[in-house]
């Protein structure tokens, strides 16, 4: 375990994750090719990336300050002159048309707005004020008329894009609301906009009886968000987790949802094995995933997204999931204190 969280972080701050040279210097990208060509970077995955170098488990490392520094400009190159960038910025050229780049979507711009902020109250950043506010204002024209959070914008002339998880507004908005609302430490909200994540938190409790109602990545974002809020309901968000741990198979893995079961996903067990941590919950089942995970992972430091998958998909935020997971569960297993919060999640 120890191996392979210490492989994770290696590549993670001197891999090809982020970008070192070009226009696109300092975005970190979403998903690589087995030989490390990144396919694209994405907004998201740069403010998960933030927020990752932002985490306090971390031992202290000069690289850290100016990888945060680069993605930081990166943003503020991006976001604060003309219109923001395309949801995904293809570095080769796009094989076919990207239906995410026909709208502005608020959980990806809600995460650079958590990125900047982690990263500057771990004393990463200078207040990037210029930033975040322009951020925050593009996220008000997400509050609809009646104060509710819209999961998308469409461009101009783009046709909405089709319906799924991440275009309905829904629980998993959680995570990006308190994203938001965690940005109060650094600059001024727009009230509607925190009014409006304020009352996503509340609108939303966890249920074990529809813990399947959607796919395990965005269940696991809203319990994730959930937590969070001061009204968080961890005995019912531990039920949910219950549930959804119930689907792990005898190798630790866990499907990606109901109707796609096949689906392995790295981000879905990493993400479940972070909440087991969080919520003090002690069970073979947390072992088995934690040793699942460490074993994807390569000895280069990368992580595939489904290790059945093909063509092989190299993913940034599962290694940054992966990272945190396999380092809390290194701590525990020491019987070391877990001092980390809901908050330091990535």
């Amino acid at each position: 375990m120890t191996d392979a969280a210490s492989a994770l972080r290696e590549w993670l701050l001197d891999g090809p994750a982020q970008q070192r040279h070009g226009s696109e210097h300092g975005a970190v990208a979403g998903a690589l090719a087995p030989d490390g060509r990144a396919a694209y970077v994405y907004g998201e995955i740069t403010g998960y990336y933030l927020h990752w170098l932002a985490s306090p488990h971390l031992p202290a490392d000069p690289r850290r300050e100016p990888a945060a520094r680069a993605a930081a400009e990166w943003v503020e190159r991006r976001c604060t002159t003309g219109p923001l960038p395309p949801t995904r910025i293809h570095l080769h050229g796009a094989a076919e048309k990207d239906w995410r780049n026909d709208a502005q979507f608020f959980f990806d711009l809600a995460m650079l707005v958590g990125g900047l902020t982690a990263a500057t109250r771990a004393g990463l950043l200078n207040p990037p004020e210029r930033a975040l506010r322009a951020l925050l204002t593009a996220l008000v024209d997400f509050v609809d008329h009646d104060g509710t959070l819209r999961p998308f914008r469409p461009e101009p002339g783009a046709a909405p894009p089709a319906p799924r998880w991440s275009t309905r507004s829904g629980p998993f908005l959680a995570k990006a609301a308190a994203r938001v609302l965690a940005a109060a430490a650094v600059v001024p909200l727009p009230p509607a906009l925190a009014q409006a994540c304020a009352r996503h938190l509340t609108r939303h409790r966890p249920d074990p009886a529809r813990a399947f109602d959607h796919p395990l990545h965005p269940t696991l974002y809203f319990l994730e968000g959930h937590l969070t809020s001061p009204g968080a309901d961890h005995a019912a968000a531990t039920a949910v987790l219950a549930e959804l741990l119930g689907q792990c198979d005898p190798a630790g893995t866990l499907p990606e949802s109901l109707d796609t079961p096949t689906v392995r996903r790295s981000d879905v067990m990493a993400q479940a094995l972070r909440l087991g941590l969080l919520l003090h919950r002690d069970e073979p089942v947390l072992d088995r995933t934690a040793a699942a995970l460490a074993a994807r992972v390569r000895a280069d430091g990368a992580i595939p997204f489904d290790p059945a998958a093909r063509p092989l998909q190299l993913n940034v935020w599962s290694a940054m999931f992966a990272e945190q997971a396999l380092s809390w569960h290194q701590a525990r297993t020491a019987g070391l204190p877990l001092r980390v919060t809901p908050g330091d999640l990535v």
